[in-house]
């Protein structure tokens, strides 16, 4: 019984070794005369054989399926280009477009099917079907940000030409810049220091409560229409500091005044996209304009006068070059005042609220009068016939 328990066993074992080397020369032998496998991507050709297949179950396999079916893919991806806008302030229409093109790509999980629906029936040519890849940029979508926000302009006409001279180097230092989303805008950091080395004469500023010469004399003018282009825009202001005098070239509590290091004009891109500036100084007004996302709202300012406050007395100047009775005013006295300024949100036509800015002291301006004390002959011959002795 031992002994035919073993033939048995030996049998199995012998069948089982002749199977293995039928199955293996079957496997190596379905592989050495396998055909090459083609895959079709347009112009170009892959083709696998050998090694690169395999066999199993009595069905071929590409081996490394995904990595060739992405290695096709990147071969022959033609990636699409974003449409690009430029900004140059000079023209009238600011705004050029190049226009975004489509790319292709091959479906990769169609293709990862078709291979495999190929060698299971006993194909060995695919051709590899392409879509479509849209740019994520289109001109329509750029133009959505290149919407008319606002504009604000201010005369500076009567300026000397040092000050003109000011004014304009300024706002060709803003006039072009580009704020991304989420990005501060700086004044000072934009225009730099106001110093003869950057350009910048001598002209008229205000300094210690005073109208008094310095260099870079009208530049305040250019953060004041900036401020109010700003506001009328919905941009959000950071920071606004007010002259210590009340400004011609603007209504109380919408002027903004810069100053060094210390006093700035910021206000932060806090729309969707990019934000653009734009400034004009023709020799007669200076206008800057803002473009950005679609506006939701429309705004208005609104100055309003609290108080006026009235100077000291007029200064007296003794002059003893004048003749006695003559006068002549120096500095015209000015009221000083407290202001209010506000911004009125609108949709549409309908107001939706109105928004308290800030509240602003500015001080008078104390006036000041020259009086002759020069005696004339006519003064001293007078003196005489009242008994007076000239020595």
């Amino acid at each position: 019984m031992q002994a035919i328990k073993t033939k048995l066993i030996f049998c199995l074992i012998f069948i089982a070794t002749v199977f293995s080397a039928v199955a293996f020369f079957c496997f190596d032998n379905a592989l050495a005369y396998a055909p090459t496998f083609t895959i079709i991507a347009k112009n170009n050709v892959y083709r696998f054989s050998g090694e690169e297949l395999g066999f199993y179950s009595g069905r071929y396999y590409l081996k490394c399926l995904e990595g060739v079916v992405d290695g096709v893919y990147y071969d022959t991806l033609l990636s699409p280009v974003d449409a690009t806008v430029n900004f140059n302030p000079i023209n009238t229409n600011p705004f050029t477009f190049t226009p975004e093109k489509a790319g292709s790509g091959i479906d990769r999980q169609k293709l990862i099917d078709d291979i495999n629906t190929a060698l299971y029936g006993g194909k060995w040519e695919v051709s590899a079907t392409f879509k479509e890849i849209k740019p994520q940029v289109t001109v329509s979508s750029l133009k959505e940000f290149t919407n008319h926000l606002s504009s604000f302009s201010t005369a500076y006409n009567f300026s000397t030409t040092s000050r003109k001279h000011n004014i304009k180097l300024a706002v060709d230092k803003i006039s072009g810049c580009v704020l991304k989303k989420g990005e501060t805008f700086s004044f000072n950091n934009v225009v730099g220091e106001r110093t003869e080395e950057n350009g910048f004469q001598n002209a008229v500023i205000i300094e210690n409560g005073q109208f008094a010469e310095g260099v870079g004399g009208g530049v305040c003018q250019v953060s004041s229409t900036l401020y109010n282009a700003v506001l009328l825009s919905g941009v959000k202001v950071l920071e606004r500091h007010a002259h210590s005098l009340q400004s011609s070239y603007v209504e109380p509590s919408f002027d903004a005044m810069v100053s060094g290091k210390v006093f700035d004009l910021k206000f932060i891109n806090d729309t969707g996209g990019d934000l653009y500036i734009k400034g004009v100084a023709n020799g007669n007004e200076i206008t800057f304009t803002i473009y950005g996302e679609r506006p939701k709202f429309t705004y208005e300012r609104l100055s309003v006068s609290i108080a006026e406050i009235p100077p000291e007395e007029d200064e007296i100047v003794i002059d003893n070059d004048m003749a006695i009775g003559q006068t002549q005013v120096v500095k015209k006295a000015k009221n000083g005042l407290k202001s209010e300024g506000y911004l009125i949100i609108y949709k549409g036509s309908e107001r939706v609220k109105t928004i308290k800015l800030h509240t602003d002291v500015y001080k008078p301006i104390r006036g000041q009068v020259r009086v002759g004390n020069k005696a004339t002959k006519e003064d001293t011959l007078d003196l005489i016939d009242n008994g007076v002795t000239i020595s």
